[in-house]
């Protein structure tokens, strides 16, 4: 008896074991068009593998977005103009009264939409300016510097590409598995966040739906004055926060794989 009650008592062990090691066995996608997850990526380089971060941090990431993006800097997708389609969410609008405090409250939305690049076309876009910087600058260590560091072009670059924040639940994959590599080639740390955090994301930005954005503070942070080097600090406290929150080891895992 008691051993056919152990042999029953750790065959479902043995199963859930099993099951657990068929898990791990994941199939690594060989091409860019086989993705189907954000957590494996395909790419020239070899396979990327980014963590998600706990479903508790990702609430208190988009909790703080919301205290430290959206109502401190009154930053929103929502267009200004009254729209035929009802909202659920109410937009954050700027009050009237006085007019240095509406211009302040103006100059705050502004320089947090020029530091915060939310959808996957203006991000997109954001990586491919950056390798036309990368290229104006090989190109000027070979004949002159200078030329190329007062270009227009590069004086938006000045503020690096410092984070990425990735939703995990954008179907089909594909349509962002080139963010992952774009990251891994620059350095830049990935943020991704499970559950419906497209929709929560969009919910918080004043958006329908939001799957990537890129903080973009950094770079020339010493060369402002005034509020805007507060308020560049307050927004990189922000981005070191959510840095903190990736899983422990994500780097070396990645580079590993």
């Amino acid at each position: 008896m008691s051993k056919r009650g152990h042999m029953k008592s750790t065959s479902p062990k043995q199963k859930v074991i099993n099951s657990k090691t068929k898990r791990k066995n994941i199939v690594i996608p060989q091409n860019m068009v086989d993705n189907d997850s954000l957590e494996l990526v395909a790419s020239p380089i070899g396979p990327i593998r980014t963590y998600a971060v706990t479903p508790l941090d990702k609430d208190i990431i988009i909790e703080r977005m919301q205290k430290e993006i959206v109502d401190k800097f009154y930053f929103t997708l929502s267009p200004t103009s009254s729209s035929s389609r009802p909202s659920k969410r109410k937009r954050v609008e700027l009050p009237p009264g006085d007019a240095d405090l509406m211009e302040k409250k103006l100059k705050m939305q502004t320089f947090a939409k020029s530091n915060i690049i939310v959808g996957t076309n203006s991000c997109t876009r954001a990586f491919e300016k950056l390798f036309r910087v990368m290229e104006k600058k090989s190109e000027s260590t070979e004949e002159d510097s200078t030329t190329c560091r007062t270009t227009s072009d590069l004086l938006p670059m000045n503020r690096q590409i410092s984070l990425c924040v990735l939703a995990r639940d954008i179907r089909p994959a594909l349509t962002l598995s080139h963010i992952p590599y774009l990251c891994k080639l620059h350095n830049i740390p990935i943020v991704l966040l499970p559950g419906k955090a497209s929709h929560e994301l969009g919910k918080t930005l004043g958006g329908k739906k939001v799957s990537v954005l890129l903080f973009t503070c950094g770079g020339d942070s010493d060369n402002l004055q005034g509020p805007e080097k507060k308020w560049r600090q307050q927004i990189q406290s922000y981005i070191d926060f959510i840095e903190a929150k990736i899983p422990t080891g994500l780097n070396t895992k990645t580079k590993n794989n």
